[in-house]
């Protein structure tokens, strides 16, 4: 069978993928780029640009099932749900009808439907009734949230299950039923290969509902982390949130996502589990299942690295404004000189040095390079040797001026490992 995985990039897709292969089936991935070192065959497409079903035939020859796994959770450009959500997967429907595409899967979200009061609800609803109504075999999954060691609300969940105290809007209200991609992915792969009749719509949810702090507990309790507390972001905050996040490209927080959020609250993104199991075969993964302790050192690095970078930056922006603004000059230039400074560079070396200190950590702040890193290594142990020549009391001191000097390094060096291990990941 060969089957065209639309998305294939992305977490669900990605794992349908593989799924495919494992069970010995010619799986096609498609999406803008192929991924390093995939081993399909794969299909380098604009999709966004397929929005019209006769771009879509070329695609389709040879081609036995299709399953679309695009989606996208907030909109980069104006109009990208529509685009992507709507009118790129219509035409494609109308293409599979047009060729006789024995099978077609789309997977949608719990919730969608037409005239539902999000745009990204919508756009999904709305390509998924016009496969209903199409003369295809079809069917359309919906699942809840979806969890995956590398997908992005998963990782979320997984940082705040690191902390001990945690908040999040609606976390005492808001109803989810969390299913794991695997177990997803093979529900998808019965679908689209399995021989017995195959339902319309699914909605594809985990083997219980519950809340958002449940489900972050159940996550601590898979990391083996100890019971923690998730406090109710109230209405009001949660909005203002959600208004400032949008600012910034890489949130799923979304005024949008957040009214989602309220919305789930009566239970209606909720389903009953027994057709999911019935496809499945066996049981589902229990949400104290998905997360193990092999992902306790990512779950904290998720907040600590951007906290480490943060204090980092205002320790440089401080050292700054404290050489220049907040010490007396006379101590400073009588310490430059024990260091053998002749005494007409002390000022301007004093104001060189405030400047540097205030651009390294300005750098720190705007930069996400391993770059950034050794220099400030090296400006540190330059700092500190020659202190350490010309001024050796500070050693002694009691609040430890230099001494400090050894954890800060320890901690640089960790930055520049990981973020030189993030850029190869990119």
């Amino acid at each position: 069978m060969n089957i065209l995985v639309i998305g294939a990039t992305g977490l669900i897709g990605s794992h349908t993928l593989a799924a495919l292969q494992r069970t010995g089936h010619h799986a096609i991935g498609a999406s803008r780029k192929k991924p390093t070192g995939a081993l399909a065959t794969w299909k380098e497409l604009d999709i966004g640009s397929l929005t019209d079903a006769q771009a879509w035939l070329p695609h389709l020859e040879g081609i036995d099932a299709v399953i679309n796994c695009v989606g996208i959770i907030r909109e980069s450009r104006p109009n990208d749900f529509q685009r992507l959500h709507q009118q790129m997967p219509i035409a494609l429907f109308a293409a599979c009808e047009q060729v006789g595409v024995s099978r077609v899967v789309q997977v949608s979200a719990l919730g969608s439907q037409m005239h539902a009061s999000t745009a990204y609800w919508r756009s999904k609803g709305a390509a998924d009734a016009d496969l209903l109504q199409r003369r295809l075999s079809a069917t359309v999954v919906r699942p809840s949230l979806v969890y995956g060691d590398e997908g992005a609300s998963s990782r979320v969940f997984t940082m705040m299950a690191s902390l001990p105290l945690t908040i999040m809007p609606m976390a005492h209200s808001a109803l989810v039923q969390p299913i794991h991609v695997d177990d997803l992915a093979d529900v998808l792969v019965k679908l689209l290969t399995g021989t017995s009749p195959a339902p319309r719509e699914l909605a594809a949810v985990g083997p219980r509902a519950m809340t958002i702090a449940a489900y972050i507990e159940a996550l601590r309790a898979g990391m083996a982390w100890p019971p923690g507390r998730v406090l109710a972001l109230p209405a009001l905050p949660a909005r203002l949130l959600a208004r400032c996040a949008e600012l910034l490209p890489a949130s799923a927080l979304t005024l949008d996502s957040l009214r989602m959020l309220e919305q789930s609250a009566d239970g209606s993104n909720t389903a009953e589990t027994g057709p999911v199991r019935a496809i499945l075969g066996r049981a589902l993964r229990r949400p104290e299942d998905f997360a193990g302790p092999g992902q306790r050192a990512r779950a904290v690095c998720a907040w600590a690295l951007p906290v480490c970078r943060w204090v980092i930056a205002l320790l440089w922006l401080w050292t700054a404004y404290a050489s220049w603004f907040g010490w007396p000059h006379a101590q400073s230039l009588d310490w430059l000189a024990q260091c053998g400074l002749p005494h007409a560079w002390g000022e301007p070396m004093l104001l060189a040095a405030s400047l540097l200190d205030a651009a390294i950590g300005m750098t720190v702040l705007i930069a996400r390079r391993a770059w950034i890193w050794p220099p400030q290594m090296a400006l540190v142990l330059g700092y500190t040797t020659i202190m350490s020549l010309h001024l050796p009391q500070f050693w002694m001191h009691p609040f430890g001026p230099l001494s400090k000097n050894l954890p800060l390094l320890a901690l640089m060096f960790v930055m520049w490992r990981l973020a030189a291990n993030a850029g190869k990941q990119d």
